[in-house]
């Protein structure tokens, strides 16, 4: 199995020049909140889905998920931390409150110079 900068140097190569990549996951700042213990604890975590199966992934801090991608020779364009949009209150003001309270997701804009 290829480790993740084997895969983000070959990202890198077969990407053209000026191209871009998006990257998004579960922010590390909520990865905490559910797992516990130190963020800066790097570790491989399974989260159930459905109750049939799990996602298995490392946990990870924000530094670590930006400094592999900017390591691996990707320029930094745009970073976000998603919240529910304000139609989404009228669906369900709980969920909505909980985006406007924890940082859940986490997506990046990155370029191959």
């Amino acid at each position: 199995m290829p480790s993740a900068c084997q895969l983000l140097a070959e990202l890198r190569r077969v990407l053209c020049p000026g191209g871009t990549l998006l990257a998004s996951t579960t922010h590390p700042a909520a990865e905490w909140t559910w797992f516990g213990g130190s963020y800066f604890t790097d570790e491989r975590v399974e989260t159930p889905v459905d109750g049939k199966s799990t996602t298995r992934y490392w946990r990870m801090t924000l530094e670590r998920f930006l400094g592999e991608l900017l390591d691996a020779g990707f320029v930094l364009e745009q970073l976000v931390e998603p919240r529910a949009v304000e139609e989404a209150r009228e669906i369900d003001s709980r969920r909505y409150e909980k985006t406007h309270t924890v940082p859940y997701f986490l997506a990046v804009r990155l370029r191959r110079p």
